[in-house]
């Protein structure tokens, strides 16, 4: 007898996320407005986000952590001359939960080393930090996606200036191409008329020749 059983993952794949509540919204809101950013205008060689967070959280709760990466070029570079494989970053933003902090460790760690272990590859490194008054996570979000949009349109706009200053060589190049071609059509009829005309004046001073004997011969003949 065959039994059947109901799928529950089917169930379980489809619960709703509940909406957030208004007040769960109104303490995210002053949760945000707490916050204070600090801005690394220099990160040390291949040092990741997740150390950065690690040493910075010493001094308080950090919260969201980005790095610019560099240019993917000069990595590529640098990999091709045997350098250092790791990826590089050249500037950053974190996030203090209490924008007291935040005030607070750009004040005292900046120009300071980072220090700690003396083995650490970063012990002699300094920290650039500048804190960033009344600046907000999302104030970065609209930023790095306002510069990915820039960049977008100026790739765009760089294709589309090579194509314009490419245009006028392009069609010089077939105006050649067909002149070229054009030139060499007028040579070749020029031989062939060259070449019939010669053989139309070859042929006539053939004829000339051959009625020149004849006459000569006929003339040897009858006067006999």
């Amino acid at each position: 007898m065959l039994s059947f059983t109901e799928d529950k993952s089917t169930n379980e794949e489809q619960k709703v996320v509940k909406p957030i509540t208004p007040a769960k919204l109104e303490e995210f809101k002053k949760a945000q407005v707490n916050t204070g950013i600090i801005y690394l205008s220099c990160v040390p060689p291949f040092m990741k986000p997740s150390k950065i967070k690690h040493l910075l959280g010493q001094y308080g709760n950090v919260g969201r952590v980005y790095l610019a990466p560099e240019d993917p070029k000069a990595r590529l570079k640098r990999k091709k001359y045997g350098g250092n494989k790791k990826k590089k970053y050249t500037e950053g933003w974190v996030e203090f939960l209490d924008k007291k902090v935040a005030k607070l460790v750009a004040k005292t760690l900046n120009a300071q080393p980072i220090g700690g272990n003396k083995r650490n590859y970063y012990h002699d490194d300094l920290w650039n930090i500048k804190y960033l008054a009344k600046f907000k996570w999302n104030n970065l979000t609209e930023q790095i996606v306002e510069m990915a949009n820039s960049e977008t349109f100026s790739v765009a706009d760089v294709g589309k200036k090579r194509k314009i200053e490419e245009e006028p060589r392009l069609n010089n190049n077939k105006f050649k191409q067909k002149s070229a071609e054009d030139e060499k059509d007028k040579h070749d009829k020029f031989k062939q008329r060259k070449l019939i005309t010669s053989e139309v004046e070859e042929g006539y001073r053939s004829r000339n020749t051959t009625s020149e004997g004849v006459k000569k011969f006929l003339n040897k003949i009858f006067s006999k």
